[in-house]
């Protein structure tokens, strides 16, 4: 079982370091965040108890000490990749990514949920055998709650009986990009989608119908090849329609995969 674990842990923290690297080119590591003041800890217990500590002020204010975080951060993942099987690289990687993600959303004024796959993905390699498995299947489990509780949302508030709907969620997300890039090619893209609500409002009730299916993989792991390739698909509608980037809910895409993918023989995975 340990090859597939390693390669898939592996994949998961080349996947991470990426996202962190993206994160350096958008000016959002803690050392580019340059001393902000303005907090948003919400009505999050987590968020006010570090809060109380100062512990995201005093890392945010201190160049060197941010610095140093965000150099551990990705020292961290690099370890992992290149060491797999070390569960406390695992660990400190998950603290660190921890202080991050609160700071990250304190100080962006926005708890942000894209972030949230990153900062559980790499729970399950805390874990051996049987107990990974477990971890493993509850990613599984989360990633198809996450997707079927927005297509209950939808649902409910009936908003995708409203046929002016996909439109008004491209104006609303979309204005400012179109305003200050009236003229570029996927400008025109957005235009034509304005001027044909029609595509638009397809499309929307596409995605919704699309997010439902997950609702099937409580049931059965029959459909899960079918689910993977639905993942892959509607991060991309999310930024295309809406301007909402959800790349890293790509991580939890990996779960509805089986172990046997990752294995380089084909052998059946076991956990004896």
């Amino acid at each position: 079982m340990d090859q597939p674990v390693h390669f898939l842990c592996r994949l998961v923290f080349v996947f991470i370091l990426l996202d962190l690297i993206m994160s350096g080119f958008s000016n959002t590591l803690i050392h580019q965040l340059r001393s902000p003041v303005l907090i948003f800890p919400y009505v999050d217990p987590t968020f006010w108890i570090m809060h109380l500590l100062h512990i995201p002020g005093f890392i945010s204010s201190h160049p060197v000490i941010a610095w140093s975080l965000d150099i551990a951060l990705f020292a961290s993942c690099m370890g992992i990749i290149m060491y797999p099987g070390k569960k406390l690289l695992v660990g400190i990687f998950l603290l660190l990514y921890f202080v991050y993600y609160i700071i990250f959303n304190s100080f962006g004024a926005h708890h942000t949920h894209s972030l949230i796959p990153v900062l559980v993905a790499p729970v399950p390699f805390l874990f051996s055998k049987r107990s990974f498995l477990f971890c493993w299947e509850g990613l599984r489990y989360f990633l198809l709650f996450s997707y079927s509780a927005a297509f209950f949302w939808k649902l409910f508030r009936l908003s995708w009986l409203y046929k002016e709907q996909g439109v008004l969620v491209m104006k609303e997300n979309l204005t400012p990009y179109l305003y200050f890039n009236p003229h570029s090619f996927l400008s025109e893209i957005y235009f034509y989608f304005l001027d044909h609500p029609g595509f638009t409002q397809f499309f929307l009730i596409s995605g919704f119908v699309l997010e439902g299916t997950f609702i099937i993989g409580f049931f059965t792991k029959k459909y899960d090849r079918y689910l993977f390739i639905i993942s892959l698909l509607l991060p991309f509608g999310f930024w295309f329609f809406a301007d909402a980037v959800f790349v890293e809910q790509l991580i939890l895409s990996l779960t509805l995969l089986p172990l046997s993918v990752y294995s380089f023989n084909k052998k059946p995975v076991s956990i004896k």
